[in-house]
């Protein structure tokens, strides 16, 4: 197995290298390797690589017995390589190597969102055919932005190019699509515009109207590049998992401020400070308001939505306390890992349909 992972574009020394712990706890090449097993299968882990598709490919066909932990190793390999050289979603013929290769795994999924997709990013669930994620992240992205050719990110270009990419394929059909976006819109985006309006009090009918705004942009974005043959999912945003007084303590993510705001995130925390924003049961409902158009996108181009919102409440209509036990409140992504046990079940189930449907025509 050893070998097959360094064919497929590992390299010891520079997964050592990274940082000098790793340089002090990883010795040799043999460790590097069984480090790596240890722990390919965290969603946050990324390291330094160049996938090597030919060998990538033969990876594939290693011998084991339970494939959920090749499909991890697959996953990991794929989405740090991805990570670091982005510009390769642009291109076919990487597709073209690598998805017939994950196919003789297990099933293959690309989740393109913003940072509160890693949640989605769920391998396994079937010792014999397990769903692989292939993650294109893009942090701090926005709904609104990916129909904006000249947005600062760069989203839009980025994903339209792999729209590109994938349909010269032929094998877009095959590959179910999920987008996970809009939370970062809801949440900052509305707030950073307010503040640039000079708009203190909340105006509950002029948030209605930016989200209109928002899932308009949405809609044409995915209308333009990912209507057939792709097998398009929306996914809805979660439900607000920061607290009353994180807010009230100005909240600002400075990852998103450099992406959306108009000044530095000490005077963007100042500003939020100076404003209105509403109690944790009416950003709840304001969350579903904004499913509700993402459902509505769904109906109208075909797509299918899957709602993430609701399985996750609690008896008070607001999110359920488990999926914030270890934040508290103080972040504005709901604790992973008590939600893949939701997210889990949700997206094999759909992944599993569209490959019975590819599999009637």
């Amino acid at each position: 197995m050893g070998l097959r992972v360094k064919a497929a574009g590992f390299e010891p020394l520079a997964y050592r290298g990274q940082s000098a712990e790793f340089r002090a706890a990883i010795t040799d090449d043999r460790r590097a390797l069984l480090h790596l097993l240890d722990y390919c299968s965290l969603t946050h882990f990324s390291y330094p690589i160049r996938l090597d598709t030919a060998g990538f490919s033969r990876l594939a066909e290693a011998r084991c017995w339970n494939r959920n932990s090749l499909a991890e190793l697959m996953s990991s390999l794929i989405n740090s390589h991805l990570l670091l050289h982005p510009d390769t979603a642009r291109d076919a013929d990487f597709w073209q190597a690598v998805l017939p290769a994950m196919q003789r795994v297990g099933q293959p999924y690309l989740l393109i969102g913003d940072s509160h997709s890693l949640a989605s990013r769920i391998v396994g669930n079937n010792w014999r055919d397990p769903i692989i994620p292939i993650h294109l992240a893009c942090l701090g992205g926005s709904a609104l932005g990916l129909n904006n050719p000249h947005s600062r990110s760069g989203y839009h270009s980025r994903l339209a190019r792999l729209a590109a990419a994938l349909g010269e394929t032929g094998l877009a059909s095959r590959l179910p699509v999920f987008f996970q976006f809009g939370q970062v819109d809801v949440e900052f985006v509305s707030v950073f515009r307010r503040i640039q309006s000079g708009e203190r009090a909340f105006d509950r009918a002029g948030f209605e109207a930016f989200c209109d705004t928002v899932s308009d942009a949405y809609h044409a974005f995915l209308g333009s590049y990912y209507g057939s043959p792709f097998a398009t999912h929306v996914l809805s945003i979660f439900p607000p998992a920061l607290s009353d007084e994180s807010w009230a303590q100005g909240y600002a993510n400075a990852h998103i401020v450099g992406l959306e705001g108009d000044r530095s995130p000490e005077a963007m925390i100042d500003a939020v400070r100076s404003i209105d924003i509403p109690k944790l049961s009416e950003r709840t409902a304001m969350h579903d308001s904004f499913n509700q158009r993402l459902r509505a996108i769904c109906n109208d181009r075909g797509f299918r939505f899957i709602d993430l919102f609701t399985p996750i409440l609690g008896s008070d209509g607001t999110i359920d306390q488990r999926f914030v036990a270890r934040s508290a409140g103080r972040d504005h992504h709901v604790d992973p890992e008590p939600l893949r046990s939701v997210v889990g079940p949700i997206l094999k189930a759909s992944i599993s349909r569209n490959v019975r449907l590819q599999s009637d025509r």
